[in-house]
């Protein structure tokens, strides 16, 4: 007898015709996905840098290379058989690569609603054969699926993952271990978290790091990958990009809170990183996934 037919004679008659297995309400489905391979160390830093704050969850699978992922002020290793999942306008970059050369999966999405997703937000998880499963079914249907109306399957499908990914999630320990290490990335995101209103010169950090401002420099482009100027204004652009997007705060509110001089500066700026001013940015966002 195979397995099929044993579940069959399993069977049992319904005592209520009429209430079955389901919860009580539905879940979003994801949408607008997208699936993409990092396979060099340079590469993944880079377009951290470049892509900065925006409204999609990024799905990231370590499938050769231990690094570490920075998520706002936290810092977590990612070893490889282990995912993250990062929440909009969260602050993300990688450093302490092991290899140059890696590969890392990346699905990116939006979804209306992301409250189910908690328990994987801020760690990592190691999945599971099932989850690796279906991480693999998922790639062969977005290779088979390159045009409409294929696309459809690929939203069950990453719904049906991440699902997974939260029962790979609650089997683990409930606290995982603190990051293990020193890291120069952590130290200065721990340090603008201290300073949310402030744009700290670099002359400040390296005094607060113990370090020369050259030393800090040349030391922080090695462990991230880019400049270090170029990651302070990228992390003040993804605060104020959350601002605007997830309060009503007003817009020299933000200006003051992400350390701009005055709402001059702000403007002038924000302008010359996202193309538009920061008020159309607002506008903008109104009519992204999951806003009111």
């Amino acid at each position: 007898m195979d397995h099929f037919e044993h579940d069959l004679q399993l069977l049992k008659e319904p005592s209520n015709y009429f209430e079955g297995r389901s919860r009580s309400t539905e879940l979003p489905l994801p949408r607008n996905i997208l699936l993409f391979l990092r396979d060099s160390k340079s590469t993944l830093q880079q377009e951290a840098i470049q892509n900065r704050s925006h409204h999609r969850h990024v799905l990231a699978f370590n499938l050769r290379t231990e690094g570490r992922v920075h998520i706002d002020h936290l810092s977590l290793m990612l070893a490889p058989g282990q995912s993250a999942l990062i929440f909009p306008y969260q602050f993300h970059h990688y450093s302490g690569l092991a290899s140059e050369t890696l590969r890392w999966l990346f699905c990116t999405f939006e979804i209306a609603s992301s409250d189910f997703l908690g328990p994987l937000k801020d760690t990592v998880v190691t999945f599971g054969d099932r989850s690796r499963g279906m991480l693999e079914r998922l790639l062969r249907a977005w290779h088979e699926s390159s045009e409409e109306p294929g696309w459809e399957i690929l939203q069950p499908m990453l719904l049906e993952l991440l699902l997974q990914l939260k029962k790979d999630r609650e089997a683990m320990n409930p606290e995982p271990p603190a990051p293990a290490g020193n890291s120069l990335v952590r130290s200065v995101n721990e340090i603008l978290a201290r300073h949310p209103g402030r744009f700290l010169q670099v002359g400040e950090l390296a005094q607060l790091l113990g370090l020369s401002e050259s030393q800090l420099h040349s030391h922080f482009r090695k462990a991230a990958g880019i400049p270090l100027g170029s990651y302070l204004q990228n992390h003040r652009m993804n605060r104020a990009m959350s601002l605007l997007k997830n309060t009503d705060l007003r817009l020299y509110d933000v200006a003051e809170r992400c350390g701009f001089g005055s709402p001059q500066a702000f403007n002038r700026t924000f302008k010359a990183e996202t193309g538009v001013t920061p008020l159309n940015y607002r506008r903008q966002s109104l009519s992204l996934p999951g806003s009111n």
